[in-house]
């Protein structure tokens, strides 16, 4: 929750915090309204994507809130980045939606932004070793990329990212069928249907705890390949 806790106290920009527990936290409630911060709850886990259209609901009571930012309880930084994400986004009218260059606690950046996927991209990351695809995941992982400069890139990371907030309520916010794991895949993809573009802003950084829980055994996994099945097979034109 650090992130959390610096957004207000370090970042000028930020107007107004929002948290959606996936649970009923009693200490985290009491934090969040302590600190005037809004509080949502439904008792249960909605998945990422349906936690967070219940807070974009609420974006009409912040008419002044013309940029919405995504930020898992995971990320930290150590300079503010919002400052060069809000100029890319006020110099670049086309991009819906901005990520800064991610780190790991290691310091080894993790490559975030991603190419579109293919099934066997996805699954060959999964289950094969990774000599046998290592052009093809180089490629979709943009590790060619020069992080030096901002790039539009094809698909971004939610962990963190910066949308204009007409451009993500044009497009009704995430797509609910996604309980976890590439919505927001599904949600560059229809930013960019419906005319704009996504990007990378390197010199803004994060730091990012990506635990890759899917990578292991058990329900992260299912979930995993289960909105892998929607994204290729239940919506062909985003794939």
């Amino acid at each position: 929750m650090a992130a959390l806790f610096d957004l207000l106290q370090c970042t000028p920009e930020v107007v107004q915090v929002m948290v959606f527990d996936n649970g009923v936290d009693t200490v985290l409630h009491a934090e969040v309204a302590r600190r005037g911060w809004v509080y949502r709850t439904e008792g249960r886990n909605l998945g990422f994507g349906s936690g967070h259209n219940r807070l974009i609901a609420l974006l009409g009571e912040y008419p002044q809130a013309d940029l919405h930012l995504l930020c898992n309880p995971d990320i930290a930084w150590k300079d503010n980045p919002l400052p060069a994400l809000i100029s890319y986004l006020d110099a670049n009218r086309q991009v819906s939606a901005v990520m800064p260059d991610v780190f790991g606690l290691d310091g080894c950046r993790q490559y975030l932004a991603k190419d579109r996927p293919t099934p066997l991209i996805l699954f060959g990351r999964r289950f094969l070793p990774r000599r046998w695809l290592a052009r093809r995941i180089d490629r979709y992982e943009l590790r060619n990329l020069a992080f030096d400069r901002p790039a539009v890139v094809p698909i971004i990371s939610g962990c963190f990212m910066l949308l204009k907030t007409t451009a993500l309520r044009a497009v009704g916010g995430f797509d609910e069928r996604y309980f976890l794991y590439l919505e927001d895949y599904d949600l560059c993809r229809r930013l960019q249907l419906a005319g704009g573009e996504v990007a990378i802003e390197p010199r803004a950084q994060v730091m990012h705890g990506h635990a890759r829980s899917s990578y292991s055994w058990g329900w992260p996994l299912w979930w995993h390949m289960r909105s892998a099945f929607r994204y290729f097979f239940c919506n062909p034109q985003r794939s």
